[in-house]
C-alpha cells in the first residue's frame, strides 16, 4: 500500500508545472530580449547610415558645421569650419563672445542683426555673407546658414547650421563689378552712340552720346521713337536680322536728327552673347556720317565738275593740236614746194657771182670788186647750205622725203666729206684724222645722204672742239649686217640734256663756241632722220668737258652681206 502524501507537500505534478510555466516564462524573456538586441542593432545601423549621410552632406559641398546654445552662448566648431577659416585643430568648444571677436567690424553689427531676427522667428532660415580671421589677420569671405530649434514656448533652444568658404566667389563678383564699371565707363566716354535694346525693341541700355544725338535720354524708349523710319524700314530689317544671330556691319540709315535736319548714321548691331532665341537683346553701336557723306557728295561734284573741265580742255587741246599739225603740215608742204622757188635764183647769184670773181668775161676794174664777188660766192653757198637743211626737215616732216639707196663704198663718202671739212680743222688748229678698216663693207645707202651725214657730224664736231683738239672719223664693221661710222672729238662736251635739246630741230647747247661759229641747230636732226630713212641705228655718247661720240650704223648691202 502506497505511502500517503503529506499534506501541504507539493506534489510532483505540480512542480513540473511550475517548472513548465517558468522555462515558458524563460523562453519568452529570451525572445523578447532578442527581438529588442535586433531592434537595437537595427537601430545603431539606421543612426550609422544617418551619420555617414550627413557626413557625406556636409562634405560633399565642403562646408564646415557650427553648432550654438543660444540659452549657454556654447558653440561648437568642427575641424572643417576651423580649417576654412584658416585654424588646424580637429574641434572647437568656444562661446559667443570669442566668435564675434574674428567677425570683420564693420560686418559685425549686420550678422548680429540677422541672428537676433532669426531667434525672434522673424526669418524661416539663417542667412549671411560676412568676413572673418584667419590666424594670421587675413579676412575670408563665409557664407553661413541655420536653423532654430524651439521648445512648446516658441524661444529657441538650439541652433545649428553650415560655413562655406565664398572668397574665391567674392573676388570674382569684386572683378566683374570692376569690369562691368569699366565696360559702363568706356560706353559713356565713348564717341560712338551705344543702345541696347531689349526684346520688344525697348532702349535698356544708352550713353551720352546717344542721349545727345536724340535730344533726350532714350533709356525706357522704344527703338521707333528714335528711328526716323516707318516700322517696315531698313533699320527694322536690320534688327531682324541681328536678332536671328546675324552680325550687322557698316548699315548706312538715312533720317533726320531732332531739329529735322539731314542725318546719316552708320550702325553696327549683334546680338549680345547672353541672350538667345527669339527674344533677344541687340546692341546697336552709331556712327553719326553726316558730315562726311556731305563731305563725299561735295567731293564727288567737284570730282564731276573737275572731269567735266578736264574733257573740256581735252577737247580744246586736241582742237589746238590738229591745227597745230594743220599749220605744221601746211608749213611743211608750203616750204617743200617753195624748194625750186628758193634754190634757183641763189644758184644764179652763186654763179654769177663766181663769174665775176674769176673775170670770165673781163676785168672788173676796180680790185675790191673782186673781194666783193668772192663773199657774195661764200655767204651764198653758205645761205644755200642753211636752205637745203630747212627744206629737207621740211620734206622730211611733210613725208616727201626719199631716199636712193643703193650699194656704195663709204671710202668715197669719209673722203669727200674730209676735204669739204679739213680747211676750217686747220684754220681752227683742229686736229682732223679719218680711217676706214680695210675689211668694210659696201652699205646699202644713199650716196648723197651718206656724205651729209658725215659732214654734218664733222662739221658739228669742229664747231664744238677748241683750238689743239682732235676730231677722228672711224668707219669699220659692226657686226655681220651693220658697219659702224664713228666721230669722236675732244670737245666741250653736253649733258644729257644738252643731248636732248640739240636732237631737237633749231636746238642748241648754249655755248662760247656755238655763239662763235653759229649755225641752224638742224645738223643732228637731219643725221637722225636720214638714219632712221635707212634703217639704220644711231647713239650719242657725252659729258660736259670730255667730248662726244656719235655712232652710226647703216645697213650691210645684201651682196656683200
Amino acid at each position: 500500500m502506497a505511502e500517503p502524501v503529506a499534506q501541504g507537500a507539493e506534489s510532483a505534478e505540480e512542480r513540473i508545472l511550475r517548472l513548465e510555466r517558468r522555462v515558458a516564462e524563460l523562453e519568452a524573456e529570451r525572445a523578447a530580449a532578442a527581438a529588442s538586441l535586433a531592434d537595437l542593432r537595427a537601430s545603431k545601423a539606421r543612426l550609422r547610415d544617418r551619420e555617414e549621410l550627413l557626413t557625406l552632406v556636409m562634405r560633399g559641398p565642403n562646408d564646415g558645421l557650427w553648432d550654438w546654445n543660444p540659452v549657454t552662448k556654447a558653440l561648437f566648431l568642427s575641424a572643417r569650419l576651423l580649417s576654412i577659416i584658416g585654424f588646424d585643430s580637429d574641434t572647437l568648444h568656444t562661446n559667443t563672445h570669442e566668435w564675434l571677436k574674428i567677425v570683420h567690424p564693420d560686418d559685425r553689427a549686420g550678422y548680429e542683426a540677422k541672428v537676433a531676427e532669426h531667434l525672434k522667428g522673424l526669418t524661416d532660415q539663417f542667412e549671411a555673407e560676412y568676413r572673418v580671421a584667419g590666424p594670421d589677420g587675413a579676412y575670408r569671405w563665409v557664407l553661413s546658414r541655420g536653423l532654430a530649434l524651439r521648445g512648446p514656448d516658441g524661444r529657441a533652444y538650439r541652433m545649428a547650421g553650415s560655413i562655406a568658404d565664398i572668397t574665391d566667389i567674392k573676388r570674382r563678383e569684386g572683378e566683374l563689378r570692376a569690369s562691368e564699371a569699366r565696360f559702363r565707363s568706356l560706353i559713356q566716354t565713348a564717341g560712338s552712340i551705344i543702345l541696347v535694346l531689349d526684346a520688344d525693341g525697348m532702349v535698356v541700355e544708352a550713353n551720352r552720346e546717344a542721349e545727345r544725338a536724340f535730344g533726350g535720354w532714350p533709356v525706357g524708349q522704344s527703338w521707333r521713337e528714335l528711328i526716323d523710319e516707318p516700322p517696315d524700314g531698313s533699320f527694322a530689317y536690320q534688327l531682324t536680322v541681328a536678332k536671328a544671330g546675324r552680325e550687322i556691319r557698316n548699315f548706312e540709315h538715312a533720317g533726320h536728327d531732332p531739329a529735322g535736319a539731314e542725318r546719316v548714321i552708320l550702325w553696327n548691331m549683334n546680338r549680345l552673347p547672353e541672350a538667345g532665341g527669339d527674344g533677344a537683346a541687340v546692341i546697336c553701336v552709331g556712327q553719326d556720317i553726316t558730315r562726311r557723306k556731305r563731305m563725299e557728295r561735295a567731293l564727288r561734284q567737284a570730282h564731276d565738275e573737275l572731269e567735266m573741265r578736264v574733257e573740256e580742255r581735252t577737247l580744246d587741246m586736241l582742237r589746238a593740236k590738229e591745227q597745230a599739225e594743220l599749220a605744221n603740215r601746211a608749213k611743211s608742204e608750203f616750204l617743200a614746194n617753195m624748194s625750186h622757188e628758193l634754190r634757183t635764183p641763189l644758184n644764179a647769184i652763186i654763179g654769177f657771182a663766181s663769174m665775176m670773181e674769176s673775170q670770165l668775161v673781163g676785168p672788173l676794174g676796180n680790185p675790191k670788186y673782186q673781194e666783193y664777188a668772192r663773199v657774195i660766192v661764200k655767204s651764198s653757198g653758205h645761205l644755200l647750205a642753211v636752205i637745203n637743211d630747212i627744206l629737207d626737215v621740211a620734206k622730211i616732216e611733210a613725208g616727201k622725203f626719199e631716199i636712193h639707196a643703193q650699194p656704195m663704198d663709204m671710202r668715197d663718202a669719209v673722203e669727200s666729206s674730209v676735204m669739204l671739212i679739213r680747211e676750217r680743222a686747220f684754220d681752227g688748229g683742229i686736229d682732223l684724222q679719218a680711217e676706214v678698216a680695210d675689211d668694210t663693207p659696201p652699205v646699202l645707202a644713199d650716196g648723197v645722204r651718206v656724205k651729209q651725214i658725215l659732214l654734218n657730224l664733222l662739221s658739228n664736231a669742229v664747231k664744238f672742239t677748241p683750238e689743239g683738239g682732235r676730231v677722228r672719223l672711224s668707219v669699220r664693221p659692226a657686226d655681220a649686217a651693220r658697219v659702224l661710222a664713228e666721230v669722236s672729238d675732244t670737245g666741250i662736251g653736253m649733258s644729257a640734256e644738252g643731248i636732248e635739246l640739240a636732237m631737237q630741230p633749231f636746238g642748241q647747247v648754249d655755248s662760247h663756241l656755238s655763239r662763235r661759229a653759229g649755225g641752224t641747230g638742224l645738223g643732228l636732226p637731219l643725221v637722225r632722220s636720214f638714219v632712221d630713212l635707212h634703217g639704220g641705228d644711231m647713239e650719242i655718247e657725252s659729258a660736259e668737258g670730255q667730248g662726244t661720240t656719235v655712232r652710226v650704223y647703216l645697213p650691210v648691202a645684201a651682196d656683200a652681206a
